[in-house]
Parts: C-alpha cells; sequence; structure tokens
C-alpha cells in the first residue's frame, strides 16, 4: 500500500499561486475584504478589455462597474450593483455582489461572472467569454422557432415508431395535424390503430412486408381521424430500418393533404359537371397530357369523326395526324403559342379526316390548366366542336358575296379586291396591266324583243366567250347588266393588247344562237393601261369608264384607249352637268320652232319645237352637245317637262292668230317613258287647261322606244293616242329601219 501524501496549503508559495492563475483560460480577480482588487491573473485584462494598468492600481469592484458602465457594457440592464430593494448598508461597507450573472460587453461579446465569498477575506471573481456558446444557443432557438413555424405552415410533422421497444415518438406537428397536444394524448401503437380508417390499415399493413435489404422506403396517402374524429388525409413518407426480415424501426414525414384532396374532388366534380354540359350540347372532349402526349378523347368527340371507342390511338399524334396537310402547321402553331403562354386560350379551325374518307371543319379550343414550376405545360382540356355546316354556310355567304349568280363570274367587289393585289404585284415586278370595261351593244333590245331569258343566255355566252380570249391568269368580271370589266395582268407588250382587243371585238360580234333565235351584238370597249395612264385604283375605274363612253359615242362595236384629251373632256362633261342643274332655274334656255311645210299647197301648219341654251359663259351650245349629257344623267325629264310646257303656251297662241288647226311637234325622251315622275301634271291635263284638244300636239319618239316591251311604256304611248295625242317616229331610217 503506497503513503498518501496529504496537501498543506501552509507550504504553497505566491510564485505557485501565480503560476497557476496565469495557466488558466478564464479570467480570475481575487478582492480583498473592502472589494478592492488585490490579484488577478494575465487574461482577466482581456477577457474584460481594460488596460492592466487599470487593474494593477487596486480599483474597487464598483469602480470597475462604473468604468463599464461608462463605457456601454451591460446593454442596458443597469449597475450590477444597483439594488434598490435591498436594505441601505453602512457608509463604507461594501455592496452587495450578485453570485451570478452574465453582461454583453460593448464590443458584443459575452461574459458569464461568477462571484464566491469568503467570510472575512473578500470574495473571487471568474470571468469566463461564452459569446461563441450564446450565438450558437441562439441560433438553435432560431432554428427551431423556424422549423416549428415551416411545419406549422407545411402542416408537416415527423413522426418515428421504435418496433422493439414499442416507444412512438412525435414532433409538434404530428400533434397539430391530430387535433391534441403532447399533455393531452401519449402515442403508443395501440392508441395510434384508432387513427387510422380501415382501409388506411390495410396499406400500412402491407408497407411492413418483409424484405432482405436493411431499409426500405415507402410512401403513401391514408385516410385517419384526428382526435376529435375530423376526417383528414395525410401523405406519409419515409424509411423502414430491418434485421433479420423483421422491421424493427420506422422514421416518416407526414403531411396534411387534406384541403388539395378536397380540392382535387371538387375538381373531378367539377370536370364531370363541365363535360356533361359540353356533351350535352355536342361538343367532343380532350384532355391532353402534354409531357406524356397521351389524350383522352371523350365518346362525343370520336362519333364526330365516326369512330367507336378504341378505335383511335389514345395520343395526340395520332389525332393530328387526321388534320387536314393544308391546316395542320397553323394547327401547331396555334398550340405552341398557348403552351408559350402567347395567347390566354387556344383556338383553331380545321378539317380531320373522318372514318368514312370525308372532311369535317371542327373549331378546336382549350386552355392549359397545369403547369410545372419552370411553367412548362402539363396539362391541356378542350373541346371540338363540329362546324361543317357553318363553314358551308360561310363559303356560300362568300360566294354569293364575291361572284355572279348568273355567269359565275367574279362581282365587282371581288374585281376590285383583284385589282388591287394585280397593282400590288405590277409595282413589284415592274409590269403593266390593262384594264377594261366591256359594254353589249343593243343587248336591252335582246332583252325587250326575247325576254329576259334570252338575255340571260346571251350574257353566260358572252362571258364564256370573254375568257375564251384570255388567259388563265387574267380576271374577268360581270359588273351587272350588260357590262362586263376584264384585267389583263403581266403585261409585258401593249402590242400584244392590241390583238387581244381585236379579239374580243370578233367573238362578241358573232351570232349568238338563243333556242331558236339568231342574235347580232356588238361591244363596246374603254382601255386604260396602269401604270402610264394612273397609278390608282379608282382613277383606273373612271379612265376606263370615259374610254367606254367614248367608244359608245364613236359609233359601238370598237374599243377606246384613255387619253388625257378623254380626261379633259370628262371634265368638261361634268361642268357641263353642273351647269346644267344650274341653267333652268337661271331661265338660260329658249326654244325655236321648225316650221313644217305643206308640199301640196305650201302653207305652214305645223312646227317641230327645238330647245336651245344660251349658256352665260360660253355662249350658244349645240343641243348635240347637251341633250345626250342631260339624258344621261336623267336632267331630260326636268328639261323635257319644261319643253312641253313652253309648245303648249305657243301653239295655243299660233292657233289663234294663224291657224284653229296648227300642231307643234315635241320630242319625248325614252327616259321620260320609262322613269316618269308622278308629281308632273299630265301632259293631256295640260293641254285641257289650255282649252286645247290632244291634237294640238305630236310627240316625236325613236324606234327603240317603239319596240320596247316595257309595259310602263306600251302604257304611256297607249294613254296618248286615247287622249287624241298624235305619235310620230323621229329619225325613221336611221335605226333598225336602215337600209
Amino acid at each position: 500500500m503506497n503513503a498518501r501524501t496529504e496537501f498543506n496549503p501552509g507550504l504553497v508559495t505566491s510564485d505557485f499561486w501565480q503560476c497557476l492563475l496565469a495557466s488558466l483560460s478564464q479570467g480570475v480577480c481575487v478582492f480583498d475584504a473592502n472589494h478592492c482588487v488585490s490579484l488577478f491573473n494575465p487574461c482577466l485584462p482581456e477577457i474584460l478589455d481594460v488596460p492592466p494598468e487599470f487593474l494593477a492600481s487596486c480599483p474597487s469592484l464598483r469602480e470597475i462597474y462604473d468604468f463599464q458602465m461608462q463605457r456601454g457594457d451591460f446593454a442596458g440592464a443597469g449597475h450590477p450593483l444597483a439594488q434598490p430593494q435591498q436594505e441601505a448598508l453602512p457608509e463604507g461597507a461594501p455592496a452587495a455582489v450578485p453570485d451570478h450573472f452574465l453582461r454583453l460587453k460593448h464590443l458584443g461579446r459575452t461574459v458569464q461572472v461568477q462571484t464566491r465569498r469568503f467570510a472575512g477575506v473578500g470574495l473571487i471573481q471568474t470571468f469566463v467569454d461564452i459569446s461563441d456558446y450564446v450565438q450558437a444557443e441562439a441560433g438553435r432557438k432560431r432554428a427551431n422557432q423556424l422549423l416549428f413555424a415551416t411545419q406549422a405552415l407545411a402542416e408537416l410533422g415527423g413522426w418515428e415508431v421504435d418496433l422493439q421497444s414499442q416507444h412512438v415518438t412525435w414532433t409538434d406537428g404530428v400533434y397539430r395535424i391530430f387535433d391534441t397536444t403532447p399533455q393531452s394524448f401519449t402515442p403508443t401503437p395501440d392508441a395510434l390503430r384508432a387513427l387510422f380508417t380501415a382501409q388506411a390499415l390495410v396499406t400500412e399493413e402491407l408497407s411492413y412486408q418483409s424484405t432482405d435489404q436493411a431499409t426500405s422506403n415507402h410512401e403513401f396517402e391514408l385516410e385517419m381521424l384526428t382526435l376529435k374524429g375530423r376526417r383528414i388525409w395525410l401523405h406519409s413518407r419515409g424509411t423502414t430500418s430491418w434485421v433479420n426480415g423483421h422491421a424493427v424501426k420506422r422514421t416518416a414525414i407526414v403531411q396534411d393533404i387534406t384541403r388539395r384532396k378536397q380540392t382535387e374532388l371538387a375538381l373531378r366534380d367539377s370536370e364531370a359537371r363541365w363535360k356533361l354540359a359540353l356533351e350535352s350540347v355536342g361538343d367532343g372532349l380532350w384532355d391532353l397530357q402534354v409531357q406524356t402526349g397521351e389524350q383522352y378523347l371523350s365518346p362525343n368527340l370520336l362519333r364526330i369523326y365516326g369512330y367507336e371507342e378504341g378505335e383511335l390511338q389514345s395520343c395526340v399524334d395520332a389525332i393530328d395526324a387526321l388534320i387536314h396537310p393544308e391546316d395542320l402547321g397553323r394547327q401547331q402553331h396555334d398550340r405552341q403559342a398557348h403552351f408559350e403562354g402567347m395567347t390566354p386560350t387556344y383556338s383553331n379551325e380545321h378539317r380531320v379526316l373522318c372514318k368514312d374518307g370525308n372532311w369535317k371543319w371542327v373549331h378546336s379550343r382549350g386552355m392549359v390548366i397545369s403547369r410545372d414550376t419552370q411553367g412548362q405545360p402539363l396539362r391541356m382540356i378542350g373541346t371540338h366542336a363540329d362546324i361543317t355546316e357553318r363553314k358551308s354556310a360561310d363559303a356560300l355567304v362568300w360566294q354569293q358575296a364575291h361572284f355572279d349568280a348568273l355567269t359565275g363570274l367574279p362581282n365587282r367587289r371581288l374585281m376590285r379586291e383583284r385589282l388591287v393585289q394585280e397593282i400590288k404585284k405590277c409595282r413589284r415586278s415592274e409590269q403593266k396591266l390593262a384594264l377594261l370595261f366591256i359594254d353589249l351593244d343593243h343587248f336591252k333590245e335582246v332583252n325587250d324583243t326575247l325576254g329576259h331569258d334570252r338575255g340571260d343566255d346571251l350574257l353566260v355566252e358572252a362571258a364564256r366567250r370573254i375568257q375564251h380570249c384570255l388567259r388563265e391568269t387574267d380576271t374577268v368580271a360581270r359588273m351587272g347588266g350588260d357590262e362586263f370589266t376584264v384585267i389583263i395582268s403581266e403585261l409585258s407588250d401593249e402590242a400584244n393588247l392590241h390583238s387581244i382587243l381585236a379579239k374580243l371585238l370578233n367573238a362578241l360580234s358573232a351570232v349568238f344562237q338563243l333556242g331558236l333565235e339568231q342574235v347580232f351584238v356588238s361591244a363596246s370597249m374603254g382601255v386604260t393601261v396602269f401604270p402610264n395612264d394612273t397609278e390608282e385604283v379608282e382613277d383606273l375605274l373612271k379612265n376606263a369608264d370615259q374610254a367606254l363612253y367614248v367608244a359608245k359615242a364613236a359609233g359601238r362595236n370598237r374599243f377606246s384607249f384613255f387619253t388625257a384629251a378623254l380626261q379633259e373632256a370628262a371634265m368638261q362633261r361634268a361642268q357641263l352637268i353642273h351647269d346644267l342643274r344650274e341653267a333652268l332655274p337661271a331661265q338660260e334656255f329658249f326654244m325655236v320652232y321648225q316650221p313644217i311645210v305643206n308640199l301640196a299647197n305650201g302653207k305652214i301648219q305645223k312646227a317641230e319645237a327645238l330647245i336651245r341654251w344660251q349658256h352665260p359663259r360660253r355662249g350658244l351650245i349645240s343641243p348635240a352637245d347637251f341633250i345626250p349629257v342631260a339624258e344621261s344623267s336623267g336632267l331630260i325629264v326636268e328639261l323635257g317637262e319644261w319643253v312641253f310646257a313652253q309648245a303648249a303656251a305657243q301653239v295655243q297662241a299660233w292657233r289663234t292668230h294663224l291657224h284653229p288647226q296648227f300642231q307643234i311637234s315635241v320630242n319625248k325622251s325614252p327616259l321620260q317613258f320609262e322613269n316618269p315622275n308622278a308629281s308632273h301634271v299630265p301632259w293631256i291635263n295640260q293641254l285641257q287647261a289650255l282649252g286645247l284638244p290632244g291634237e294640238s300636239v305630236v310627240v316625236e319618239i325613236t324606234e327603240g322606244l317603239l319596240l320596247s316591251t316595257s309595259n310602263g311604256v306600251v302604257e304611256e304611248l297607249l294613254k296618248l293616242r286615247n287622249e287624241g295625242i298624235n305619235v310620230s317616229l323621229d329619225d325613221f331610217g336611221t335605226g333598225y329601219s336602215s337600209l
């Protein structure tokens, strides 16, 4: 047995204590009975961040605290020696010092201070810098608070079962999920069974099937009951530890997914309702899983295409393969634009090949209803509506709006659209085009003599002949009545244009076989060239019309090119029409009478009334210049009424002074017969008002009017005869009766 050496404090020297204090990592300060520093180790000034000289001056404990307070220590906690609750100490007695406290230095470091008292001797204080520990503990608390808040927000919790010790551990999140607290419920394997529904127990037990692996993973959804009896859904994901094929421990993270499940159920109900609603109105439904290309097609959609269930593959490529090649590119572009978020919804009309080989028009509409975190589309739903009938109706409306029903030619609207496009092409290619206005000569006479059906047959044949003279790239349009328009595009040589015009004249002047009747007509044509004459659409149309007017005035069965002189003539004609409208109110017209001599006796008992126009600036204007303009503008009706009134007054005077049987002949325009003005007083009434018989006036008409089959013209002629007014043919031998 070894001899034990006992420690004798009396043998310890001052050097020993100095050496011992110097070796300590914590600060040590010894105070005497008056609480003044008597000894401190070297690391104390560093821990307290005070000068060694200050401590070496043997300051009192209060002086040290005062120094530290002045520089900002204790972080507003107050002076350590300030204790108002204690009784007042005798003067000069040292203040009571707390046994233990923490202080925060002005530089942010935390120091733990402990005090040990020795009766009648003094006290010893130790100082330890615990800043790192305090910061770590604060970090741990913040992390715990964050974890707690995160689990609460995500409705998450941790769940561990030690199957060997039958011990169950729940985190606060699990207690919260099950509507309880650690104080109210202690989780044990037996107690937990009451929280599982029957189906959840089956799922849980199946997950404990034996395995040779050391660990296994599980993930499933369970319907469970809380301690308050509320049904909830949990998503469980975790690992199980195995030893010799037996499960020994399971650790899992569980999340309350009740709201998600309710949303999914509501969504399924909503989908069922809108599917039922859309199916009931005849639309077909489709549901596309964008990432996989799998596509659900409703029975109604399959019926639109003529298929039964199972006859079409449930993938987007199989459906796209049925789209018409001309429509596929646009359809895919519209769908991709919606995938990329460029359009709020997807909408496209295209043709689909049905099972019977026919094409159907469908209107496909849809919307992406879910996307991943990167914004990529996941699911898209939509409908197909059969719009074949609407498309057919639209095509018919477009056809009727753009084509002439009789000849099948483009109408005025489509001709204008094509003219605009052809002008753009000519500007790009620096080529020319010719615009022709064609008017059939004497077509009205054919209509009047043979009837409108034969007139329609003539128009159809004329349209065919015009087309036969042109290329497929040229446009022939019917403007209405017997007027046609031709656009000759890509005109490289104007010399070729003359041959085309001659060919058209010959084709239209050849005999027309209309049933049993043979008819001869001709054509007048006005021609203008782009860009020689003008570069504007409206000006081209006016130019061709002016040139046609010249061709008809020159004798018909010919063509006339637009010239600058024609433009000038058209402007003069427009000015003439303007002046005509003002001439009658301004009393610029006057009458002259050409006597008619009876060759048998040389007497003058008749005269023809002739109108003359004394223009205030241009002087006397020939009737050959203004009568055609008055007829074409419709002013001839008012002018004719004025002429008759003047002639009636004159024949009254001459019957009184010259001869009681005097007659005056008055020309009556065909327009006055065809468009009588109901507000005008009938001529026989005007004569009766003057006391004149009907035979005092002779009405001169043209042969064309005599041949008219119009009911209105025949009725007017019969009225004249019945009232005793004579009718004569003007210019006999120059028209139909010409040899």
